[in-house]
């Protein structure tokens, strides 16, 4: 057969098939790269979040009311109560570890763990530990007989966690009440 009677118009269908093919495997090539990524990144994303809400659930909660007694003599704050509780369900708590802080315009007292001028109450326990866990409430009591609060004082209490969780309450005693009065400060 001479060369002029050849149909070149197959080679040129063969050569787009195979270009069309190349491209759809570097599409596909590129997609399981970008899936890839985007499938990393999630999953990084994910170990972040549940790194943060662990964080997040570590925090304390305290009442809203501290409940103050005040001496026979000198009108000075004798204890102090309050409820603490964990933020969220996956909070858990060592009260072994806490440090309590009281600072005033005059004086700053801090009380270490173990001291023995706290007491801590299980208000509503769940399994009797010593680790404060969600649904749990108890009640701290710190003898605040040196400190020297009295009437009129403004102060900030300060509840430290083992693990660095802090909340902080300021409060003001009235200046109206009486020797040996139970008051509760909001």
């Amino acid at each position: 057969m001479p060369r002029e009677d050849w149909d070149d118009r197959a080679f040129t269908g063969l050569e787009a098939a195979i270009v069309f093919i190349a491209f759809i495997v570097v599409a596909a090539v590129f997609g399981y790269v970008v899936l890839g990524v985007g499938m990393t990144t999630s999953q990084k994303s994910q170990e972040t979040m549940h790194a943060a809400l662990g964080e997040a659930g570590s925090a304390l909660r305290p009442g809203q009311t501290i409940i103050a007694k005040l001496d026979n003599d000198q009108g000075l704050v004798k204890f102090m109560e309050f409820d603490l509780e964990t933020a969220t369900d996956l909070a858990v708590i060592d009260l072994g570890r806490m440090t309590y802080t009281i600072a005033t315009k005059e004086t700053l007292v801090t009380f270490p763990p173990g001291d023995s001028r706290v007491t801590v109450t299980w208000r509503y326990p769940e399994d009797g530990g010593t680790l404060l866990e969600a649904g749990e409430v108890v009640t701290v009591r710190l003898n605040t007989v040196g400190v020297g609060i009295g009437r009129g004082d403004t102060f900030t209490l300060q509840v430290i966690a083992g693990g660095g969780e802090t909340v902080a309450l300021t409060r003001n005693v009235p200046t109206g009440i009486g020797k040996n009065d139970y008051v509760e400060l909001f």
